[in-house]
């Protein structure tokens, strides 16, 4: 069953962490077109979560840690 698996394997990880990663990158990416300095600092700092959710996901840090463990 898909409940039952691992969902916090290496490579579950490395390709959750991962996307997070490549879509903060993008995000930053395409602030460039802003000219307002409000709207790239905005974009700037929603770039920043994801690259750092994605960090968190393939280290295995808070909030991630312990979330798929099966007691």
């Amino acid at each position: 069953m898909i409940s039952n698996r691992n969902r916090d394997c290496l490579e579950c990880r490395l390709l959750s962490g991962g996307g997070l990663v490549a879509a903060g990158l993008y995000v930053c990416h395409h602030s460039k077109q802003y000219q307002k300095q409000v709207g790239k600092a905005a974009m700037y700092s929603v770039a920043s979560v994801l690259v750092l959710l994605g960090t968190a996901r393939i280290l295995d840090l808070p909030p991630f840690q312990d979330k798929f463990k099966r007691s």
